[in-house]
């Protein structure tokens, strides 16, 4: 074999090993199985080019690249200047849908940062491959910490400018419980006292017979007798005592009591 046709043969071999480890570590693959999307983010929370990407907790695919986009807007106009690229299985591409929720998770205390989709339902539809979505921005850990502290800070402040003041209240607050059981235990007493018992039955009594009394006048019968007396006490409204003297003498009664 001539040193030309070695040269070319090496030559063709170092191709060939090129692009072997390069569809191996994922570089180029004509066969892929995976379709891209492109999720927006304005804070990663740690995540990295590798991270996993999970759908219903299951590894489906993986974060291919990222990519910061000062000009970048989602669909509806928001502003968001992270761009994650992920590769998602084709086998599970159908279950990720428009209505879908991309969100930033860590497994464990500690663990590693991966990208959590929530499927979507079957009545939306999918996604076209490398189009882009809106994701869930993570909670800034630093920013919740350093906003705890700063509140700590506060109450220990507030606390000890009014120490006098909240040790004053907290004893106002013992007195009321205190005077609020004494309260409780004389009400007790009380109502075992049969006395109180008795009096207390009598005055259910009365309140029921002014009830039915007040019943009773609400009636028919009640209703004419009234009326009866209103007008009896009309008709004898203009007589005088002489006036009445007078008729019981003509007619021969001797009344003494005028």
């Amino acid at each position: 074999m001539k040193s030309e046709q070695k040269v070319g043969l090496l030559f063709f071999l170092s191709i060939l090993l090129v692009a072997f480890f390069a569809w191996a570590i994922g570089f180029i693959n004509p066969f892929s199985q995976t379709h891209s999307l492109k999720v927006l983010y304005n804070y990663a929370g740690g995540i990295e080019v590798g991270s996993p990407v999970r759908v219903m907790g299951i590894k489906v695919g993986k974060v291919s690249r990222i990519q910061f986009d000062a000009l970048k807007k989602s669909t509806t106009g928001e502003e968001a200047k992270l761009v994650i690229e992920i590769e998602i299985d084709k086998k599970a591409w159908s279950s990720v849908r428009k209505d879908s929720r991309f969100f930033i998770n860590l497994a464990g205390v500690i663990g590693e940062k991966f990208l959590e989709i929530s499927p979507g339902s079957l009545s939306q539809p999918e996604f076209e491959p490398g189009e882009s979505v809106r994701g869930e921005d993570p909670p800034r850990i630093d920013q919740l910490i350093s906003q705890s502290y700063g509140l700590a800070g506060k109450i220990i402040e507030l606390v000890e400018k009014n120490e006098g003041s909240v040790s004053s209240t907290i004893a106002q607050l013992d007195k009321l419980v205190t005077n609020v059981n004494k309260t409780l235990v004389l009400l007790e007493k009380t109502s075992q006292n049969k006395d109180v018992s008795r009096l207390v039955d009598n005055a259910i009594k009365i309140s029921d017979d002014l009830a039915y009394l007040t019943g009773q006048l609400r009636t028919k019968k009640a209703e004419d007798t009234y009326e009866l007396v209103h007008k009896l006490l009309f008709r004898l409204e203009n007589l005088d005592g002489p006036a009445v003297r007078k008729f019981l003498q003509d007619e021969g009664i001797k009344a003494k009591i005028f």
